[in-house]
C-alpha cells in the first residue's frame, strides 16, 4: 500500500503522493522521433539481420535451382548418348539388340528372397476370422498378385503377411528363404507401396525420388551412384518428362494422376528393395496407365526383386504379366494360388465355364462371388471353392501353362538377350569394325580421340553431337580420358545388349571393401561369375556385402544369410532432411505470407486500439496479456502445419528407417526462420505504434519468449490432433493457458493454492511474460506513470509472485529460464510423440 507523504520519482521529477489526489503526469508526446529511434537502434538491427537469414536462404535456393537445371540437362545428356549409342550399334552390328534402358545406379541382386506361409490367420476381438488357413510361397524375382472381391481380406493378408495386422491376434508362420522369420527381419531391404499417393506436394519429382535414394540406400553409397538411381526411377518409371515438376495436390495443380502414382511408387524403388510390397498401385488409374505401372515393376523384377501386391480386377492382358496370383475368397481363404496363366485353366477344370467376350480377371471374381454356375455341381455355393482348391492343389504345378508362358503375355519383354553367346557377337562385331577402323583412325595410332569419335557418331546419326555427349561416351568406353582403343570400343557396344550397364563409368561407382575382395569373384551361391553376366564382379560383391552385411552365413548355409544392409543413421541423415526442409520452405512464400499479414494485421489493430482508441497506459499490464495472448495463439497455430501436415509422409519415411530425431531437428531449426521473422515483424509494428518508451531490445525479448514456448504447444499438438482440428484445439488452449491462467486479475485466486500456482506456472506462457515486460517498463527511467498507487499493487503482486521462485529481484530471470524450459520441454514431448506415434497410424 502507498502512505500519505510518500514520495516517488517518475519520469526523472519527484512526487508527494497524497492518497486524496490523483496523480498524473501527462506523456510527453513531442519527443523527436529521431531520439525516439536513437534510443532503440535494436529494430534497425534485428531488421538487417533478418533481412540477411532470407538473403542465405534466397541464395541456397538460388544455388538449389541451379543444381536442378544441371540435373535435367545431366538427363539429357544421358539419353542422347543412348541414341548416339544405338546409331553405332546399327551401323556395325545391325541384328543386334540393344537393351532399351540400361540400369546404371541399380544392380542385379545376388541373394534373393523367397517368401512362404503357412497357415496365416487373423482373429478380430470380436472373434470374428477374416483371414484362416492361408499358405503358399513367393518365389524371388517374381511379380506376384493378390485379388479377391471386397472383403475377401485382400489388404489383411498383406498385412498379417508383414507383421502390421496389430488390430487382431495374428496367427501362422513366415519362412523367409526356408527360415522362420518375419517380414521386419529384413526391413532394410523391403518397400513398402501404400494405396493413398503418399508424396511431398510442394517437392518436384526428381526431389522426390533423390532425397529417397539419399535416406534409404546403403551407407558408402556414392553421390554418384545415388544420381544414377534416381535416373534409373525416373527412366523405368517413366518420369523424365516431368522430373522438373511439382507434384502438387489439391490445392495447386501438378502433374496427372497417373504420374503421380508412378512417383508414389518410385520413392521406394529409390532405394533398390529386394522385396517390394504394393496396396492397390493401380488404383483410379485406367487401363493404359495401370500397365504402364505394372510393366515398369515387371522391369525392375529382372534385376531380383520380388514383387507383391494387392490389385482390383486388372485386365487380361495385364494379369497375365504376374507370375503368381492368389486368389482370396470372402472369408479370407485360398480359392487358387499358381500361375497367372494356370488359374483360367485351373476354374474351367473344376467345371466353370467362360463366356469367349468375358475377360477372364472379371470372370474369375464373378466365379469367387458364385455369379457363374458350375456344371459338376448344380447347388454350388461360394464356400465349396475352398475344398475345391484343397482338394486339386496338388494338381496344380509351378509351371507354366503351355502356350501360356510370362514372355508371351508381355511383348516388351521379348529378345531382350540374344541367343548367341558373348564371342560369337564380338567375332562378329570384330570383323565389321575392322573394315572401318583405319578410315575413323585418321592418324593411324591405333586409337580414337575425342575429336575421330565426335566424326564418327556425327557420321552414323547424321547430326552433329554436343560436346558433353562426346566427353560421356569417351568415359564409359575408356579408362583414359582422351582415347579409346578398339577392345574398349567393341566392349562397350557388347554392353548395350544388358539391361545393367557394365561400362567403366558404372562400374566405378561401386566401392568394394578390403574384406570383401578376399572372396574372388564368387556369387553368394558358390558359383563363379562368367562374362556374360549383366553385372559386372564387383557389383556382385558389392550386392553380397549389401545384403548380409558383416556377418558371415548362419549355421554355414548360403541360404541363411542374414539379409540386412547398413542404413545411414542420424548424421548421414541431417543433411538431406535438412536440404529438404530448406526446399519445402522455400516453396511455402504463399502460406508465409498469409501468416505474415495476419500477424501485421493483428499488431496493427492491437497497436492503434491501445493507443488511439482505449488510450491504454504504457505501463498497463492488460496491454502485454493482449500482445502476448494474439502472438501465442498466432504462432501456434502456424506451427500446426510443421508435423501435422505431412505427418502421413512422416509416418512412411518412419517406417522405411528414416531418424526420427534427424526429422525433427531439421524441421525446428528450418521453423527458426519463419518464427523469427513473425515476432520481429508482430512486435515492431506494436512498438512503432504504441511507443511504450522503453528500449526495444528488452521489449523484444519476452515476446520473443512468447514464440519459443507457444510454438512448442503448436508442435505438441500437430503431432496429437488431425489438422482439421488442430486449429480448433489451438485457440481454445492459448485462450485458457494465456487468456485465463495468465491474466493479472486471476493471478492472487490461482496462487491460493500451491498446487494451482506450481500447474500455473508450468502450462501459462503470460503467467512469465506479462511479469516480465510489466516489471521491466516500470523500472525503466523512460517510462511516464498516471497512477502510481495501481501500479504500487501490481508491482508487489508481480513480485511476490516471482519470491518465491527465486528472489522479487529476479523476476527477469526466472522468467526467462521458465519460459525457455516450457518451450524446451514441449518440443522434447513432440518429438517423443513422433517416435512412439502408435503404429496402426502408420501407412
Amino acid at each position: 500500500m502507498v502512505t500519505p507523504g510518500t514520495w516517488a520519482t517518475f519520469a526523472g521529477e519527484k512526487f508527494q503522493i497524497n492518497p486524496n489526489i490523483t496523480v498524473a503526469v501527462e506523456p510527453n508526446d513531442d519527443q523527436p522521433w529521431a531520439e525516439f529511434y536513437s534510443d532503440n537502434f535494436w529494430v534497425v538491427g534485428c531488421l538487417i539481420l533478418t533481412l540477411l537469414l532470407f538473403l542465405a536462404l534466397s541464395l541456397f535456393e538460388r544455388r538449389w535451382k541451379k543444381r536442378a537445371k544441371i540435373d535435367q540437362h545431366h538427363s539429357e545428356v544421358m539419353q542422347d548418348v543412348h541414341q548416339f549409342s544405338e546409331n553405332l550399334v546399327r551401323k556395325f552390328m545391325p541384328t543386334m539388340v540393344v537393351a532399351k534402358y540400361q540400369f546404371r545406379g541399380m544392380r542385379q541382386r545376388k541373394m534373393k528372397v523367397d517368401i512362404a506361409f503357412k497357415e496365416l490367420a487373423l482373429t478380430l476381438p470380436s472373434g470374428a476370422k477374416v483371414l484362416e488357413g492361408v499358405t503358399g510361397e513367393f518365389g524371388a524375382g517374381k511379380m506376384c498378385a493378390i485379388l479377391g472381391p471386397s472383403g475377401a481380406g485382400k489388404t489383411t493378408f498383406m498385412n498379417v503377411l508383414c507383421g502390421k495386422a496389430t488390430y487382431g491376434t495374428m496367427d501362422g508362420a513366415v519362412l523367409i528363404n526356408g527360415v522362420p522369420g518375419d517380414i521386419s527381419s529384413i526391413q532394410s531391404l523391403t518397400g513398402f507401396v501404400p494405396q493413398d499417393d503418399i508424396v511431398h506436394e510442394q517437392l518436384t519429382v526428381r526431389e522426390q525420388i533423390r532425397f529417397s535414394a539419399e535416406l534409404r540406400n546403403e551407407v558408402g553409397t556414392t553421390s554418384r551412384r545415388l544420381n544414377n538411381i534416381t535416373e534409373d526411377v525416373l527412366n523405368v518409371m517413366q518420369l523424365l518428362q516431368v522430373q522438373g515438376s511439382i507434384v502438387g495436390g489439391v490445392r495447386r495443380r501438378g502433374i496427372s494422376g497417373g504420374q503421380r502414382k508412378r512417383v508414389n511408387v518410385g520413392l521406394e524403388l529409390a532405394s533398390q528393395p529386394t522385396v517390394l510390397f504394393l496396396d492397390e498401385p493401380t488404383s483410379g488409374l485406367d487401363s493404359t496407365s495401370s500397365l504402364a505401372v505394372v510393366l515398369s515393376l515387371k522391369k525392375m523384377c529382372q534385376l531380383g526383386m520380388t514383387s507383391i501386391m494387392v490389385i482390383h480386377q486388372p485386365r487380361y492382358s495385364l494379369f497375365t504379366l504376374f507370375s503368381d496370383v492368389l486368389l482370396l475368397g470372402k472369408g479370407g481363404r485360398t480359392v487358387y494360388l499358381g500361375p497367372s496363366t494356370g488359374a483360367k485353366v485351373y476354374f474351367e477344370g473344376e467345371g466353370f465355364g467362360m463366356p469367349t467376350d468375358e475377360n477372364p480377371a472379371d470372370w474369375f471374381m464373378d466365379v469367387i462371388c458364385g455369379e457363374v454356375p458350375n456344371k459338376n455341381v448344380p447347388d454350388f455355393k461360394p464356400p465349396m471353392l475352398f475344398d475345391m482348391w484343397k482338394k486339386s492343389a496338388r494338381k496344380v504345378g509351378r509351371s507354366v501353362t503351355p502356350g501360356g508362358s510370362e514372355s508371351s503375355s508381355a511383348s516388351w519383354l521379348q529378345n531382350q538377350e540374344r541367343q548367341m553367346d558373348d564371342s560369337d557377337d564380338r567375332q562378329v562385331l570384330e570383323e565389321a569394325l575392322t573394315v572401318e577402323w583405319d578410315n575413323m583412325d585418321t592418324n593411324n595410332d591405333g586409337v580414337l580421340n575425342r575429336e575421330q569419335l565426335k566424326l564418327l557418331l556425327a557420321t552414323c546419326a547424321r547430326q552433329i553431337p554436343p560436346d558433353d555427349v562426346v566427353e560421356e561416351l569417351m568415359e564409359r568406353m575408356s579408362q583414359t580420358p582422351d582415347t579409346v582403343t578398339k577392345e574398349e570400343f567393341v566392349s562397350y557396344l557388347l554392353n548395350l545388349r544388358h539391361s545393367i550397364a557394365a561400362d567403366h563409368t558404372a562400374t566405378a561407382t561401386v566401392s568394394i571393401p578390403p574384406s570383401q575382395r578376399a572372396l574372388g569373384s564368387r556369387s553368394r551361391s558358390g558359383r563363379s561369375l562368367d562374362s556374360t553376366s549383366s553385372a559386372s564382379e564387383t557389383d556382385s560383391e558389392e550386392d553380397f556385402s549389401s545384403d548380409c552385411g558383416d556377418d558371415a552365413t548362419l549355421g554355414g548355409s548360403p541360404r541363411q544369410v542374414r539379409l540386412q544392409r547398413r542404413l545411414p543413421g542420424f548424421w548421414r541423415q541431417l543433411r538431406p532432411l535438412f536440404q529438404r526442409s530448406l526446399v519445402l520452405f522455400s516453396r511455402k512464400d504463399e502460406q508465409r505470407i498469409g501468416f505474415l499479414v495476419a500477424l501485421s494485421l493483428g499488431a496493427v489493430v492491437l497497436g492503434l486500439n491501445d493507443k488511439c482508441i482505449c488510450k491504454v497506459q504504457r505501463w498497463e499490464a492488460n496491454a502485454y496479456l493482449n500482445t502476448h495472448t494474439a502472438l501465442s495463439l498466432l504462432t501456434s497455430i502456424f506451427c500446426l502445419a510443421t508435423y501435422g501436415s505431412d505427418q502421413p509422409v512422416f509416418l512412411r519415411d518412419r517406417a522405411s528407417g528414416q531418424n526420427v530425431f534427424a526429422y525433427w531437428l531439421s524441421r525446428q531449426v528450418v521453423d527458426l526462420f519463419d518464427l523469427t521473422l513473425q515476432t520481429f515483424t508482430f512486435t515492431a509494428l506494436y512498438f512503432v505504434i504504441f511507443q511504450p518508451r522503453v528500449g526495444f531490445f528488452w521489449y523484444g525479448v519476452p515476446f520473443d519468449l512468447v514464440t519459443w514456448a507457444a510454438s512448442g504447444w503448436g508442435y505438441v499438438i500437430s503431432t496429437l490432433v488431425p489438422p482439421e482440428h488442430g486449429a480448433f484445439i489451438t485457440a481454445l488452449l492459448i485462450f485458457v493457458v494465456c487468456g485465463l491462467f495468465g491474466n493479472p486479475a486471476n493471478l492472487q485466486q490461482f496462487f491460493a493454492s500451491k498446487t494451482m500456482e506450481v500447474f500455473v506456472s508450468c502450462v501459462s506462457i503470460t503467467r512469465w511474460s506479462v511479469g516480465m515486460s510489466f516489471l521491466w517498463a516500470n523500472e525503466s527511467n523512460h517510462e511516464i506513470i498516471t497512477e502510481p498507487v495501481a501500479l504500487s499493487t501490481f508491482n508487489m503482486e508481480y513480485k511476490a509472485y516471482t519470491s518465491g521462485w527465486g528472489g522479487e529481484d529476479d523476476y527477469w530471470s526466472i522468467g526467462f529460464i521458465a519460459l525457455g524450459i516450457m518451450g524446451l520441454a514441449l518440443r522434447v514431448v513432440s518429438l517423443l510423440l513422433l517416435t512412439f506415434l502408435p503404429r496402426n497410424r502408420a501407412v
